[in-house]
Parts: C-alpha cells; sequence; structure tokens
C-alpha cells in the first residue's frame, strides 16, 4: 500500500504515527512545503517571548522518520491532484502515485494589501522561518505595530512585549479576540495588556507601511502614525486549496469531507486546518482551525486510510492562552444568536473573588439547557469538565453551574 500525506503540520505528523501504527508494511511518503521536520506552530510566540528554547518547538526527535520508516520531501509544494491517475504533483514536475492520500495542506495567513507590505521587516507568522526571521530582527528593534486582533496577533503582541519592545496593536473591530470572547472577557484581557504596556487602537485600519528600502512605522487610515521597525500581520487565515482548481475534490470553505474524513473522491481524505467538518456546536460544516481539532482528525484519517472506518464525532472551537500570567479558555459558541429573556439561548455570567491582581470571570452559554460554549478568564481549572459536558451534549445545567 502506498500512503501519500500532503502536510507536515498536526494533521499530517498524527496521521503517519496512526498509519505506521496500524500498517507497519505500507510505503508513507510524506510531502511538504515545510523545510524543517515536524515542529509546533502554537508555541512559536513563545519561543518569541523567550519563554522556550527553539528545540522544544520540535515535535519528534530526529530520527523520528527514519524509525517510522518516512520517506520525506521537503520543500516539494504541491500544485495539482489527479484522482484519475492517483498521482500527487509538486511544483517541480515530479509526480507521486498513490493509494491513499491525504490533504492536510493547512492554512496561509491572509495578506496585508497596502503600500510597503513588501517590505521586509514586515512578516505573517505562520512557519518556522518566520519566527527565526523576527527573532534574529527583534534586538534591532526600538518599535512594533502588530496587525489584527486575533489570537496570534496577541501572541504576537506579548511575546514581543516580553523581548522590551513598544509595541502597538492595530485592531479593525471593537475588541481584541473578536472571534473568540465575548465584550467582556475582551476588555479584560486587553485591560490586562495595557497594563503591561500595550498600546491596543480599536476600531482602526492600517493605510500604508511607510519606509523606502526598510520599515519606518505605519501610518493609519485616519492619517495617526505610529514608528515601527517591525510589523507583525494577523488578520486570519485561509485553507489552502488552490492546488485542487480543476479537480473533482469538493471545496466550500474548506476541502469538503464526511464523518470519516472522507473527501467527494474515494481514497483521499483531508484533516486539519484544511478541511471542512462538522462543528458539533453550530451544528453545520465549517473550518475549526485549531491545532486539538487537527490533532483529532488526523488520527482519525490515518486510521481509515488503513480501512479502520473510524467515525470522527465533530470539530468545536477551543482555544486556550496565557498572557503575563492571565490564564485565557473559551470553546463552543460564546456569542448565541438571540440570548436573553426566556428563549432557547441563555447566557450566565459568574465574577469570582481572585487572590491575584486580575477578576476571575466565567461566561456559560445554553441552548435548552446544553452547555454550547464558555469562556473562562483568570481560572481555566473547570475546562475540561466544561469542554466534556459541551462533548457530552445533555441538559446538564444545573451541574455546569456547580462546575
Amino acid at each position: 500500500m502506498r500512503y501519500v500525506v500532503v502536510g507536515s503540520s498536526a494533521a499530517g505528523l498524527f496521521a503517519v504515527e496512526e498509519i505506521r501504527r496500524r500498517d507497519s508494511e505500507g510505503k508513507i511518503t510524506v510531502l511538504t512545503a515545510d523545510r524543517e521536520p515536524y515542529y509546533s506552530r502554537c508555541l512559536t510566540t513563545y519561543y518569541l517571548a523567550g519563554d522556550i528554547p527553539l528545540e522544544r518547538l520540535y515535535l519528534r526527535p530526529d530520527h523520528f522518520a527514519t524509525r517510522l520508516g518516512l520517506e520525506i520531501a521537503y520543500g516539494a509544494k504541491v500544485v495539482a491532484v489527479k484522482p484519475e491517475e492517483q498521482v500527487v504533483v509538486t511544483e517541480d514536475g515530479r509526480a507521486w502515485r498513490y493509494d491513499k492520500l491525504l490533504l492536510a495542506t493547512g492554512a496561509s495567513a491572509n495578506p496585508l494589501a497596502v503600500p510597503g507590505a513588501d517590505l521586509p521587516e514586515v512578516f505573517t507568522l505562520r512557519h518556522m522561518v518566520d519566527a527565526r526571521r523576527i527573532n534574529a530582527l527583534i534586538p534591532s528593534c526600538r518599535e512594533a505595530v502588530v496587525v489584527g486582533g486575533g489570537l496570534v496577533s496577541l501572541k504576537s503582541a506579548y511575546a514581543l512585549l516580553k523581548r522590551g519592545l513598544k509595541v502597538t496593536m492595530v485592531i479593525f473591530s471593537s475588541q481584541v479576540l473578536s472571534q473568540m470572547l465575548d465584550e467582556v472577557s475582551a476588555g479584560l484581557v486587553a485591560r490586562h495588556l495595557t497594563q503591561h504596556g500595550l498600546q491596543i487602537q480599536l476600531g482602526a485600519d492600517v493605510a500604508a507601511i511607510n519606509g523606502k528600502e526598510h520599515v519606518e512605522g505605519v501610518t493609519l487610515a485616519d492619517g495617526r502614525e505610529f514608528p515601527a521597525q517591525l510589523v507583525i500581520v494577523g488578520k486570519g487565515v485561509r485553507p489552502n486549496v488552490d492546488y485542487l482548481a480543476g479537480s473533482p475534490i469538493a471545496v466550500g470553505r474548506g476541502i469538503k469531507v464526511d464523518d470519516r474524513l472522507s473527501t467527494s473522491v474515494s481514497g483521499i481524505f483531508a484533516a486539519g486546518d484544511v478541511a471542512e467538518t462538522w462543528d458539533r456546536v453550530l451544528e453545520r460544516s465549517t473550518v475549526n482551525a485549531t491545532w486539538p481539532n487537527a490533532t483529532h482528525q488526523g488520527r482519525i484519517a490515518g486510521a481509515n486510510m488503513t480501512g479502520a472506518g473510524e467515525r470522527y464525532p465533530g470539530s468545536m472551537g477551543l482555544n486556550s492562552v496565557d498572557f503575563f500570567g492571565l490564564p485565557v479558555m473559551a470553546a463552543g459558541l460564546v456569542r448565541p444568536p438571540g440570548a436573553g429573556g426566556e428563549g432557547e439561548w441563555q447566557v450566565k455570567e459568574q465574577w469570582r473573588p481572585s487572590p491575584h491582581p486580575y477578576p476571575v470571570y466565567r461566561r456559560l452559554v445554553f441552548k435548552n439547557d446544553i452547555l454550547k460554549g464558555y469562556v473562562l478568564v483568570g481560572d481555566t481549572s473547570r475546562a475540561g469538565i466544561l469542554t466534556t459536558l459541551i462533548r457530552e451534549g445533555k441538559p446538564y445545567r444545573a451541574r455546569v453551574m456547580e462546575a
């Protein structure tokens, strides 16, 4: 059996491990656009902050590929999939034959389309090479601008603050972490970060990045200017599906898959940030680009490539972070439609005493007494219990309120 896995991040890693666990003889080929072995994208900002050494980013030892008998082609960008021939074509023109194929091509950062965005000190933080280049540049910088208010942007700002830079965040929306938190919890996070020196510009947009050969600053749409020698852009991501143009593989928000993570073409599977899966909370198909979802999907896809027939129960939004000692975690749906009153959606907010210089806040979202989402700020010790209750999907409201 010839297995080809396209991608070497979370989904691809867990897939090859599961394939080899179930099939000790099959040939496994990994095609990856990356030029370094398996590493954690989630930890790159902690490396930039100086919290962990570079070595901690690598997820498996040097002998991992040899031990599993993997053929890994680094710098191998896939440009086409031809199911009728059962081949994958890479940018160098080479055709790779497969019997079972996993597409775990992940996502790419959305670019910033303004003058100056092509200057050498403007980065997105998606790959190890980005982290290495930013880390090398930090000692020569005094100020930095981070564009976007999502999780990667805030983690980047945190890292730069810890390295002693003066950091300004430019956020188009009216709050930080608008895709993750409600307004109350977002306000708590923003206040905590500003107390540690972060400048946050809400409702603002970048008009241009200033400088002829190097970054000198950023101009906003309202004319204000902020000095900077480094700019990090975090404006969301988009699934990498361009190479599927013209193929029979169905694509929506991402690559469409069923509950076995099989695509619309037999023998081809998809997992991770590129896969459009069933969201058990939203009760619709979407792309949930988080590390836990990717690892779970990779394992299920790998098993099913060997013929196991395992079912994927569905994804859900789940994010966790810590900013200068303030733990924050959110899962499921935190902004329900039509919440309040006596409708099917109910939101319960709780404030609890805290021995720390920050408050403890909890937001619970119910639909017909079934927990559908939560936000925890200041104390995340109950996150495991609450996440389990969301997954069980049973009317445990009284039990949840006591948790």
